[in-house]
């Protein structure tokens, strides 16, 4: 036999059996879109397995989590809601569903569904910060702290749980302790624009607009700054 022919053959057969086994799995492909938030490949993704499976109802709530990722609420409420009919019950589907209805401006149902998620086994940090969003909206501030309270026993970050904390008290006029909040985090973090403007606002209203100036004349005029400061006080009156 030919050695030539022998060696030729083992080669090809080496580099199919390479490329093969180096071959990423769907599972690699979606987590590898996960990742970079290719929303479009994902959709894609999902949409081609329920061409092949309409009843797969795992992959459904999937396709709702990436619409709701990628900022389509409709679409997203369309699959939640959906699988919600068709009696699906888990903590992350409801979780979702309260997200899509906070979205739209009904905080009070996002409530029920985030209550009804931590009642499925949802213990998350994210669902006691989720919920007390939504409770802050409703003016619900004593229920928002404590949710917010509960995140951040849970290990959150602080500052997610700190700017929202400090959302809650300027609602109410404790600008003192918007102040103590968030003077530290800003001191380590002078970079985070949500904790600026927070912090902003409280000085103004604590009538300290020396060191409200001074966070804020980095990225606006002296003019705009005291425009800014009217305004506040114009609201309150």
């Amino acid at each position: 036999m030919n050695i030539t022919w022998i060696v030729t053959t083992f080669m090809a057969l080496s580099v199919v059996g390479c490329t093969s086994s180096n071959a990423p799995t769907q599972q690699e492909m979606v987590s590898s879109m996960e990742r970079v938030e290719n929303h479009e490949g994902l959709i894609k993704h999902y949409k081609g397995h329920l061409q092949q499976n309409p009843q797969d109802l795992l992959v459904t709530q999937e396709l709702a989590e990436v619409y709701f990722g990628k900022g389509d609420i409709e679409s997203a409420r369309f699959y939640s809601d959906h699988l919600l009919d068709k009696g699906v019950k888990n903590a992350q589907l409801y979780q979702l569903s309260g997200q899509i209805y906070d979205k739209q401006g009904e905080s009070d149902e996002a409530v029920k569904r985030y209550v009804r998620s931590t009642e499925l086994g949802n213990n998350t940090s994210e669902i006691h910060v989720l919920l007390g969003i939504s409770y802050s909206k409703l003016d619900r501030f004593e229920q928002a702290e404590k949710e917010f309270n509960q995140a951040r026993l849970k290990g959150h970050d602080d500052i997610t749980v700190k700017n929202n904390l400090a959302v809650v008290y300027l609602a109410q006029g404790y600008y003192s302790r918007v102040t103590e909040l968030l003077a530290p985090v800003f001191k380590e973090n002078p970079n985070n624009e949500v904790v600026k403007a927070n912090l902003a606002i409280a000085f103004f209203k604590l009538g300290q607009f020396g060191q409200a100036r001074e966070l804020l004349n980095g990225d606006y005029t002296d003019a705009q700054v005291s425009l800014i400061s009217s305004q506040l006080y114009k609201f309150d009156g």
